[in-house]
């Protein structure tokens, strides 16, 4: 008797702690890593194509002048580099590849602060437009990552139309 009362006894007591312990949620930490985007520029090797980087730099500029931050935060300017492209065909379309570096570098002083870096890529069925998908992933990253309010689109768009 004093078995089948004691198993569930001993079960909860050891729940009860479990269910204390709280993982700290993710917009906690991310929280000291946003800044007050000042301006943005675009560089990349000379293989890229120019247009790849007109492109990118248009959206990102846009995204940056669109955004207007109610606290103050550490003012900066962001430097992206497109390192590398790439273009893998397939038996249907083909798969655009770009690995990007972004920094984040002071305004006051002039230091950098952080750096990171991505790949991102487009599916496309033809070649047309290539540069201009690829600078769009590339430009709804850094908007997402920075937290710019970009002219961004609707997510069921993004997945029909990249």
């Amino acid at each position: 008797m004093f078995r089948c009362v004691s198993r569930p006894v001993l079960v909860v007591l050891i729940i009860l702690p479990l269910m204390a312990f709280r993982m700290p949620a993710a917009s906690e930490s991310s929280e000291s890593l946003l800044y007050d985007v000042r301006g943005a520029f675009v560089t990349a090797r000379p293989t890229v194509p120019q247009e790849l980087v007109i492109a990118t730099d248009m959206l990102v500029d846009e995204a940056v002048r669109a955004t207007v931050r109610k606290t103050m935060l550490p003012r900066t300017i962001i430097s992206v580099r497109i390192d590398q492209i790439s273009r893998l065909p397939l038996m249907i379309g083909s798969r655009h590849e770009a690995k990007v570096t972004v920094k984040v570098i002071a305004v006051a002083s002039g230091d950098p602060i952080a750096e990171g870096s991505f790949k991102t890529s487009v599916f496309l069925l033809d070649n047309a437009g290539a540069d201009r998908a690829l600078a769009q992933r590339i430009a709804d990253r850094i908007t997402t990552e920075f937290r710019l309010d970009g002219p961004g689109r609707p997510a069921i768009v993004n997945a029909l139309f990249p």
